[in-house]
């Protein structure tokens, strides 16, 4: 992946910088938005004198990625004269300037902007949007809790048998759950990665806001100071989520199912 990310504001640097550091890429912001502080430290970017619209029409053709920090109306606006089709045109993602959330805007299949939604949503800690039909359409979210390095055929078991008892399968699911602090969990990334299902992952804070409705366990209470994972982590997962499956616990593994109801 050849990307670039585009800043035009010094809220909207830090956070293409933070995304930087996670995915790489060439990030680029306006001269004019350039401090003191901030030059000393240009070495991670490039600097353009240009409008924002005529950078972009040097760089369409060069990158097959862009991130842009800033508006969608402004991304619109930039890159409309450059837009083709979906088999041939970049992926665009657009992100707030807070980092909340990751807009798969243009290719979202072909291009891969959904993924790379998926992936600046973890490098930001906020969430992704993506509205493609076959994703908008899926309503299962599984909420996952693990042993420290569980091995991802521990975790696959887990899900599949987990999805069988619901009549659902991983083609189902719009995405996995899980605690922050398994945002290293290398066999849940594995498992993400193997399916083609997005990670997203709740903060502690959050699920003691619902954690009781679910029943505790003891062991998970004295090791994440939370009582329970898997539930709590399906019904934040999604939208207007309902249980569907309870927690089911297997070989060091955890896991709840979730279905979004429509509005």
């Amino acid at each position: 992946m050849k990307l670039a990310i585009i800043a035009i504001t010094e809220e909207g640097l830090h956070v293409a910088r933070t995304i930087q550091k996670d995915l790489g890429g060439e990030l680029y912001t306006p001269e004019k938005i350039c401090t003191e502080e901030i030059n000393t430290n240009e070495d991670f970017f490039k600097i353009y004198s240009s409008s924002t619209k005529d950078l972009i029409a040097k760089l369409w053709g060069r990158f097959d990625s862009f991130i842009f920090v800033m508006s969608l109306g402004i991304v619109t606006r930039i890159t409309k004269d450059h837009i083709l089709d979906k088999y041939k045109d970049p992926a665009i993602v657009v992100v707030d300037e807070m980092g909340r959330y990751a807009i798969s805007a243009l290719s979202g299949h072909e291009g891969g902007a959904n993924r790379l939604s998926e992936q600046v949503s973890l490098a930001c800690g906020g969430d992704f949007v993506v509205t493609t039909g076959s994703e908008a359409t899926k309503k299962i979210i599984v909420g996952m809790g693990c042993r420290r390095d569980t091995p991802v055929e521990k975790l696959e078991a887990t899900l599949r048998e987990g999805l069988a008892k619901v009549g659902k399968t991983t083609d189902d699911v719009r995405l996995i759950a899980s605690v922050e602090i398994k945002k290293d969990e290398k066999g849940l990334f594995e498992l993400s990665e193997k399916f083609g299902i997005p990670l997203k992952f709740i903060s502690t804070e959050l699920i003691k806001t619902v954690e009781d409705r679910f029943d505790e366990s003891p062991l998970v209470k004295k090791t994440l100071g939370i009582g329970s994972v898997a539930e709590p982590c399906a019904i934040l997962g999604g939208h207007r989520c309902k249980i569907i499956l309870p927690r089911l616990k297997k070989d060091g593994t955890t896991i709840a199912i979730a279905e979004e109801s429509s509005l």
